[in-house]
């Protein structure tokens, strides 16, 4: 079955994301800084599917590090191109992701969120990796007061998190129009994520 790399995988989306993938069968890459998140989401992850009679311990693996590193990002895709396995493509997750904090701290959220994401996209060309789905926002759109939000809605985001975010699209719409019949690039809106996984084990 083909390889995944989940960046952020240790998250909430991320996590839930993984037990998702390893239920169809997908070997999974889960590569995290832990600045948002737990290494014990990994352990977690493995003890959902082992309570569902699944052993997909050999289907997952974990790597702790920044996205920014390419050296470190080089050498995951190159040992599973080693191993006649190679990443197939990207769940990219990964950012720092805090409205608030990002009005604060606006270089922390320009820096970290975009030049991970350049460094990812270039190590992917570099190893033939040309799918990639992103985690986007809809803190992407110009508030509509109560208005209901469609997809072709303005866009206009008020926040360095939201700027982030659409930053990243017109980046990936970039890549995309570079190269229309290689590149596949799906950005997901989504507004506040809630609840938890039926087993308890994967939180709010």
């Amino acid at each position: 079955m083909k390889t995944v790399l989940v960046t952020g995988g240790c998250g909430y989306i991320g996590s839930h994301t993984c037990v998702c993938l390893l239920k169809k069968g997908y070997n999974i890459i889960i590569i995290d800084s832990l600045v948002n998140s737990y290494k014990s989401s990994h352990l977690k992850i493995l003890e959902i599917l082992r309570n569902e009679g699944k052993e997909i311990s050999n289907m997952i693996s974990f790597v702790e590090g920044d996205l920014r590193n390419k050296k470190l990002l080089s050498e995951i895709f190159e040992a599973k191109k080693k191993e006649g396995n190679p990443i197939s493509s990207v769940i990219h997750f990964a950012g720092l992701k805090s409205i608030e904090e990002s009005i604060k701290s606006p270089l922390k959220y320009w820096e970290t969120n975009i030049e991970s994401t350049l460094s990812l996209l270039s190590v992917m060309d570099k190893y033939e990796c040309y799918s990639i789905i992103f985690s986007s926002s809809a803190t992407v759109y110009k508030p509509q007061n109560l208005s209901l939000i469609k997809e072709e809605d303005s866009l206009e985001p008020l926040t360095p998190y939201g700027k982030t975010k659409l930053s990243i699209e017109f980046i990936l719409k970039d890549l995309y129009a570079s190269n229309i019949k290689k590149w596949r690039i799906g950005n997901l809106r989504y507004f506040n994520p809630v609840g938890a996984h039926k087993s308890g084990l994967l939180g709010e």
